[in-house]
Order: structure tokens, then C-alpha cells, then sequence
């Protein structure tokens, strides 16, 4: 990793865990992620629609459809997903891919930290930048401060086993609704007031980005009414239950707009 990026990035956690507002570490750590290439990071996978490549290659157009979503949607081989409440207020989400990582979301993106040796507990770090758990306590700390971490709630990562024929799932309440985006095709179906209505449609990937703020814009008027389905990686939680999900989504239905929480679907461990 070159200097520069780092003593920004300390300078501006610094900030934040000085600020009389301490308005987090989301901001500061998405610096961290922005260089997390530097620092041996997984690089995202691509954003080309699936649909594209078949064109482009006759040979694969039994190939499914779908597009690849970012790699910043999924546990990556995490078993579960846990939420953290942190001092000074900030909330964040882990997973652990294997022994030798940790993926970590703020509520402006994500990033990865590699694990390193510790006299006891689990420690993660990247760069200037340490995230080291012990138990259901954790910290997270620089040169300039630490935020003191408190595990909230744990769920386990969604797998084919649950959704078999999804590459992404998301839900939110009031009114209850999910979404799920077909493996094979570009078609998702939404499900909605609690599971009395359903509709399916074909959609288009509006625009996609890759990196530490991965985002997906998919849209369709192909249903009863127009949709526009909007991804961000971020930490997000469930607004009744608190548990913790990779992505934000906002999900635009005819003159309807809904908030909930998804997560790009694991292979069945």
C-alpha cells in the first residue's frame, strides 16, 4: 500500500473519533476499502451482464443469463453474518469468508481486513486499521482512536438450500415484500403485502459499480407497474427484527417506494 492513502485515511479517522458529533467510522473506513487492493483485498467480481457475454460468445449462450453482481454482495463463504453496535455511534457488519479474512460493511460500503497474529482473540487488520473481536466484545482501532464494539445479533448467511434458483435475495416489512433475482435469467419476482400479491419481471442492469461502494440499478417495466430495484453495499439491518444484511435496497414499485436488506445468495455450504 502506498503512504499517501494511509496517512489520509488515519488523518480522517482522527477526525471522526474527535469530532463532538462523532459522527462514526462508516466514512473512514471506506477509505480503507478503497485501497484494499493494496492490501491484498479480494477484488470484486465483474458487473457484465451475463447476457452480454452469451452475445458476445456464441459458444456460451447456454450459459445462464443472469448478470454477476458485485463481490461486496456476498459472505463469500461466510457461514453467518453479526451486527455490531459501537462507541462512538456506529454500526457495523462482519463475516468471516475463512481463518485468514474478515469482511467488514459500514453504512457507506464495505471492505476486507487479513488476519494477523494475536496473543489471544481473533485480529484482523489492513494497513493502519485493526479489527480484533473477543467473544461478543470487539474494538476497532488506528493510531488515533478505537471504537469499542458490542456483538448485537448474528444470522446465518441465505444459501441455495433456502433459495435454490435465487443469486440474490432481499426483504423488507411494511408492507411486508421480498425480491428474489433468478439464477438463470434475467427475471426476479416480488412478492408483496405479505405474501397476497406476486409479480415477475424481466429486467435490465441500469448501471453497475464494483469496489468497496458496490451498487446495482436493475429496471423493468415488464410487471403491472414499473419497478426500479436499487443496490448499495452497505451494513444494513432489519428494521424489526435488527438482524444484519451486506446490501441496501431500495426498491421503487409504481408510486410505491420500500426499504429493506439483501445479500447476493451463497452455494449451499
Amino acid at each position: 500500500m502506498s503512504s499517501a492513502p494511509l496517512v489520509a485515511f488515519r488523518r480522517a479517522l482522527h477526525r471522526a473519533l474527535t469530532s463532538p458529533r462523532a459522527p462514526g467510522l462508516a466514512a473512514t473506513l471506506l477509505l480503507a476499502s478503497l485501497v484494499a487492493g493494496c492490501a491484498g483485498g479480494t477484488q470484486p467480481t465483474s458487473g457484465v451482464a451475463g447476457a452480454d457475454i452469451a452475445k458476445d460468445n456464441p459458444a456460451s449462450a447456454s450459459a445462464p443469463q443472469s448478470p454477476l453482481l458485485p463481490s461486496a454482495f456476498f459472505a463469500d463463504g461466510g457461514e453467518r453474518f453479526s451486527a455490531w453496535r459501537c462507541t462512538p455511534s456506529q454500526n457495523l457488519v462482519t463475516t468471516t469468508p475463512d481463518a485468514k479474512r474478515l469482511r467488514l460493511w459500514t453504512a457507506l460500503g464495505s471492505t476486507e481486513l487479513q488476519r494477523a497474529v494475536a496473543a489471544d482473540g481473533d485480529r484482523y487488520v489492513l494497513g493502519g486499521v485493526a479489527f480484533e473481536r473477543h467473544g461478543r466484545d470487539a474494538r476497532v482501532e488506528s493510531d488515533h482512536g478505537q471504537l469499542v464494539c458490542a456483538l448485537a445479533s448474528e444470522r446465518a448467511t441465505t444459501t441455495r438450500q433456502a433459495h435454490p434458483q435465487s443469486i440474490f435475495y432481499a426483504s423488507g416489512n411494511e408492507p411486508g415484500w421480498n425480491v428474489s433475482l433468478d439464477r438463470q435469467t434475467t427475471t426476479l419476482t416480488l412478492v408483496s403485502d405479505y405474501g397476497q400479491a406476486t409479480d415477475t419481471f424481466h429486467y435490465r442492469v441500469a448501471s453497475v459499480k464494483n469496489g468497496s461502494d458496490a451498487r446495482m440499478v436493475l429496471v423493468s417495466d415488464s410487471g403491472r407497474q414499473p419497478l426500479e430495484m436499487d443496490l448499495r453495499a452497505g451494513a444494513c439491518f432489519d428494521d424489526m427484527s435488527g438482524q444484519p444484511w451486506p446490501v441496501k435496497v431500495t426498491l421503487r414499485y409504481g408510486r410505491h417506494e420500500w426499504q429493506g436488506c439483501g445479500q447476493g445468495v451463497e452455494a449451499t455450504r
